[in-house]
């Protein structure tokens, strides 16, 4: 963080105040290597000298002719330029007064005469580890308002064009650049033209708008393996040489930039390009990392287009038309209320002063901007339903985990509507199952949410999972959420299962919803081999009965045996240091010995420096340097056995069925998700080291 905030500033810069010459040259030969100095040997000019450079750090003497320290420090305290620039005192005074004196003024730290150099490094980098941590949190504050002011400008009624110059202009000022581009690709998607800018007005160049380029190789190359993503790796930029030379034809003012695509599913439709002066120095990481997320924000936007447009194509008869003019009313209706709630609560934080408060509020926002992407993760569904390419995938997870994290989940609104629920679950039924684990939690959360929304306050709501009669390798299962809510008449049952539909489907209804939860859930269930029926009463409640077919885990832990592997050791590949911590923590107890590596290079030469070392190697995918699948593919081609025998396990977030599919092409023999789970992970290294 410290490295990161430094190139994004100036040198840090050190102001000394002493009267005696030497004093001043010790201290600027400690500092002088990594800090720009500025000195003053008389208090009135420090003052000046402060006000003028705004130096991160004063070090000042207290004993001085004329304006002794004291004085100083009363006098930058009381100046809203300087007040913030902590001081620390240098004196050869050791009385307990004089030092609770300085404290009382403001001073943050003393150093004591004669100087150590390493007491006098350590407590400048004390002070400004803790300042540009302020920096960091106060920057990071300014983002989120920004952010919330972007997604605020997008709920306006202004033209698209105006509002999306207005997003350029935004982000260019808070990013400090020369200017910003948005170009769009043509139809024939080898011409980019230039749609929307925003130019720094200290340069006065001339509008870029309407500017045609046409792309060529090797940048048609290089974008195509560009993927949607936040941070370095869904960008081009001029931190890399790599990039340069292919970048160079298309390079009109300025030879600093982020060049960012926009996606609409997963191909891109245009680009969004950042350039700076032509100055030396680099992108700093969280410029990249916000660049990429603008694009991501316009990304959504044309994704929304998108949608609405395919949506709309489906109104083929005046019926349709009309429940998709609901359902858009509905939709836009829900989409804003958490938005606000975001823009809201965004607002408040940024007016207050207490930290508590501040905290509060953006919990808030937090939890609408869950329920924002909850809906738009409902509105991508159906999309790929109507495209035909909803796909499960096949993992293992625990059930009474996922189903402990639901009830977390669902605990607020079953309290405010003081429901009484119980949960009932066949014992026979084995923790562990194999099968789409978020598309399961995804109907039964849909079923209890909506179980809750149409029960009256002090409602009964329950859960009960029974197994059906299994095979060997298949368990059907049956989940029926029954509550005493207001029910649904026997000419509706049908309707709330049709997409955009409601049972109450007006305008004016009672209660909120866009009417694709029980659609999809129906769609799902289909998927896993089973359905959803409905047995319900008006005033009295519902019954909605919920199966599905998972797989039974092949192997079983015998609850008897040891989980020891003791005498094992493990190749842990993975960048992130809390992913490191986590997997060590939880392997603990079991006794295996984990040898780690930072990146794919680096457990690539570890294991080949001792191959017959390791007994299996947990391998993340998305690592610097070398990812883990290239990793798996060179230690599989290595001459020794042990290469081509080693079990390797991805340790992935991406386990889309061709994600895991790219795992296993390149030798990996199986896959855990993130976040991990403990018995999934121990049944991993059961299964390939017992």
């Amino acid at each position: 963080m410290d490295e990161m905030l430094m190139e994004e500033r100036k040198k840090n810069t050190i102001l000394i105040v002493d009267d005696e010459k030497s004093n001043i040259m010790t201290l600027t030969h400690i500092l002088s290597p990594s800090y720009t100095i500025y000195a003053s040997r008389d208090g009135q000019d420090a003052i000046e000298v402060a006000h003028e450079y705004i130096p991160d750090i004063i070090l000042l003497d207290i004993l001085m002719p004329g304006m002794d320290g004291y004085c100083v420090i009363e006098a930058l305290k009381n100046s809203e330029k300087t007040r913030l620039i902590p001081v620390i005192f240098i004196t050869g005074l050791s009385s307990d007064d004089d030092e609770k004196k300085g404290l009382s003024l403001g001073a943050a730290d003393y150093i004591s005469k004669p100087f150590n150099q390493a007491i006098v490094e350590l407590r400048v980098k004390i002070q400004l580890k803790i300042i540009n941590q302020m920096r960091a949190l106060d920057k990071q504050f300014k983002q989120q308002i920004l952010m919330a002011s972007i997604s605020q400008n997008f709920l306006t009624n202004t033209n698209k064009s105006a509002i999306f110059s207005n997003t350029l202009r935004m982000i260019g000022e808070f990013m400090e650049v020369a200017q910003v581009l948005l170009f769009i690709l043509k139809e024939d998607r080898l011409t980019l033209t230039c749609n929307n800018e925003w130019i720094s007005p200290k340069f006065g160049m001339q509008s870029r708008i309407g500017e045609c380029i046409p792309l060529k190789e090797p940048m048609i190359s290089i974008t195509k393996n560009i993927k949607p993503g936040i941070g370095k790796n869904a960008c081009l930029h001029s931190n890399d040489p790599s990039f340069r030379a292919a970048m160079r034809p298309y390079r009109v003012n300025f030879t600093n930039y982020i060049t960012t695509p926009i996606f609409i599913k997963g191909t891109i439709c245009g680009i969004i390009d950042f350039s700076k002066e032509n100055d030396t120095r680099e992108w700093s990481e969280s410029e990249i990392n916000l660049a990429t997320h603008v694009a991501s924000i316009f990304s959504g936007v044309y994704e929304r287009e998108d949608m609405e447009r395919t949506i709309l194509a489906q109104a083929l008869t005046e019926k349709s038309r009309k429940a998709k003019s609901e359902f858009l009313s509905r939709m836009s209706h829900e989409m804003r209320t958490p938005m606000n709630a975001i823009i809201g609560m965004t607002y408040l934080a940024r007016n207050a002063d207490d930290r508590s408060k501040i905290n509060e509020y953006l919990a808030k926002s937090d939890n609408a901007s869950h329920h924002l992407l909850q809906l738009i993760d409902h509105v991508l569904d159906i999309s790929s339903i109507e495209d035909n390419k909803l796909i499960l995938s096949d993992t293992e997870f625990n059930i009474d985990a996922m189903l402990k994290q639901l009830f977390k989940e669902l605990d607020t609104e079953i309290n405010v509507k003081q429901h009484s629920f119980s949960f009932e679950k066949d014992p026979a039924i084995p923790e562990t199952l194999i099968g789409d684990r978020n598309r399961l939690y995804q109907v039964i959360s849909s079923l209890l949410s909506n179980a809750i929304k149409f029960t009256p306050d002090h409602g009964s709501i329950k859960l009960k999972i029974s197994g059906l009669k299994s095979d060997k390798e298949m368990l059907p299962l049956q989940f029926e959420v029954i509550d005493n809510g207001i029910g649904i008449p026997k000419e509706q049952k049908d309707k709330i299962f049709t997409l955009f539909e409601q049972a109450d489907g007006g305008i004016d209804r009672k209660f909120a919803g866009v009417g694709s939860g029980l659609y999809l859930s129906k769609h799902i269930a289909g998927l896993m081999g089973g359905e959803i029926s409905i047995d319900s009463e008006p005033g009295k409640g519902s019954r909605f009965i919920f199966t599905a077919k998972l797989k039974i885990k092949a192997i079983n832990i015998d609850s008897n045996a040891s989980l020891s592997f003791k005498g094992k050791t493990a190749l842990l590949a993975e960048d992130v240091e809390v992913n490191r911590e986590i997997i060590i923590a939880l392997l603990e107890e079991t006794e295996i010995k984990i040898e780690c590596a930072t990146n794919g290079r680096e457990a690539l030469e570890l294991f080949t420096a001792h191959p017959d070392k390791f007994d299996i190697i947990m391998m993340d995918i998305n690592m610097p340097v070398m990812d883990g699948i290239e990793a798996t593919r060179q230690i599989r081609s290595l001459e020794t056995p042990k290469g081509k025998e080693v079990p390797i396990i991805a340790v992935t977030a991406n386990v889309l069925p061709e994600d895991v599919t790219e795992y296993i092409k390149a030798g990996m023999n199986d896959y855990v998700s993130k976040p991990v789970d403990f018995d999934i992970l121990v049944h991993m290294l059961y299964k390939y080291l017992k």
